[in-house]
């Protein structure tokens, strides 16, 4: 189970369906909050800047910052759509950096930089009934889902982050857990979108998920991060 840290405009919020408008501030240092996951018990952080993945501007000091200030392995996102910007990401203490729009985009691009980075890029499928979502889930790509996760499963990659756009931050409970995607996915599978309590955490174990990146439910308080672990490890 992996607590999520959204960073926008130098702030951790929480977004509905990833619309900027909709943000929701849970702490304004978010540093702090990355060693409070990991006072607390986390094993893991999923650390996305969405001003970078929006284009709207970057937070590189701060997620430095945070990588800095914990010990635990963290995943990076948002905006990684150069050899420049994955480098540096993984140079300065990412354990994984996600990549979904260039990744979606150039299969080619993709499968170089995941030989040069073998194991530590994790790709982000992220979905809602658009179709495939890049640009900040602003946009939906002309790319079919199949034939992404086929050359997937053919790199060394770290993993694949299957979000499910149209309930994240809803607090609605997961939706559409037995994805043939899913089944069919050969590289660690990682969830995202919807989860709301212990329930949802078994029904993604039985859909074959092997983590979970939990957001707004550890910031409202449906879900205690103890009993999450406990629950998805």
């Amino acid at each position: 189970m992996i607590p999520a840290i959204d960073l926008l405009k130098g702030e951790a919020v929480v977004l509905v369906g990833g619309r900027p408008e909709t943000a929701e501030p849970v702490s304004d240092d978010p540093v702090a909050l990355a060693r409070s996951w990991q006072r607390r018990g986390a094993r893991r952080l999923h650390l996305v800047d969405l001003d970078a993945a929006l284009g709207s501007g970057e937070n590189r000091d701060l997620v430095r910052q945070v990588l800095r200030g914990v010990t635990v392995p963290v995943q990076v996102g948002g905006g990684l759509r150069d050899e420049d910007a994955l480098r540096e990401a993984l140079a300065t203490g990412a354990a994984n950096a996600i990549v979904g729009t260039r990744a979606v985009r150039d299969p080619s691009w993709l499968e170089a930089m995941a030989v040069r980075f073998p194991s530590r890029l994790i790709l982000a499928l992220d979905r809602d009934s658009r179709g495939v979502l890049v640009d900040g889930w602003q946009r939906a790509a002309a790319a079919d889902p199949a034939r992404i996760l086929e050359d997937a499963n053919r790199l060394p990659l770290g993993g694949v982050l299957f979000t499910d756009v149209s309930v994240e931050g809803r607090l609605q409970g997961v939706q559409q857990t037995r994805d043939a995607l899913v089944r069919r996915c050969a590289r660690p599978r990682i969830a995202a979108g919807g989860v709301r309590g212990l329930d949802d955490l078994a029904a993604l174990r039985r859909a074959g998920y092997d983590h979970v990146v939990v957001g707004r439910a550890l910031y409202a308080g449906s879900l205690d991060l103890r009993e999450a672990m406990g629950a998805f490890p």
